[in-house]
């Protein structure tokens, strides 16, 4: 236990110890701070997230799993609207679980970290599910196109998870603020 310093004293001159030694010890300052975990957790939770999103566009789009062959190409944009898709439920799963901590302070630095780990979950369920077509349909070798193996042609289906993450917060916040001011004055 530590010892309560005087006010005025040459230790503690100003008197500054808080709480006042008459109510309570003084709390140790290695428990009154917290470590930047959750945001690493933000990140690393979203990103493995992405390997649940690869493996469930390798077993529902088409030309993966269950149904459709990769030599037709009228499935090929379905591949990626699968994957633009999962992404957007990733995104709005990930707005969800942020947006009871929007309110509280360290809100923007999850919300960042929550992003970038999206984006990068983007990228693992992209790879994961090329790895997973490769793996279990290989391309035949006299493949006319790159494209008949199970792959993503439009990357900017990438950024779907991030982007409706950050749009759901927006809205959210933005409807908070313009509601916010009329309930507080009744």
């Amino acid at each position: 236990m530590t010892e309560h310093l005087p006010p005025g004293s040459p230790e503690n001159p100003a008197g500054s110890e808080y709480p006042p030694a008459a109510y309570a010890a003084a709390v140790p300052k290695d428990l009154t701070s917290a470590p930047p975990a959750s945001l690493l957790r933000w990140f690393l939770l979203t990103a493995a997230a992405g390997i649940l999103v690869g493996a469930a566009w390798w077993l529902l789009a088409p030309g993966g799993a269950f149904y459709g062959n990769g030599t037709d190409y009228t499935i090929w944009p379905a591949r990626d609207f699968t994957l633009g898709g999962l992404g957007a439920l990733a995104g709005l799963a990930t707005a969800v679980a942020l947006l009871p901590r929007t309110q509280k302070r360290g809100s923007m630095g999850k919300l960042f970290a929550a992003l970038a780990g999206g984006l990068l979950g983007s990228v693992i369920a992209w790879q994961l599910g090329l790895f997973a077509g490769h793996l279990f349909h290989p391309q035949p070798a006299n493949a006319p196109s790159l494209s008949i193996a199970f792959s993503m042609r439009a990357g900017s289906i990438l950024l779907i998870w991030p982007f409706v993450t950050a749009l759901v917060i927006f809205v959210y916040t933005l409807v908070g603020q313009l509601f916010a001011p009329a309930s507080r004055g009744r």
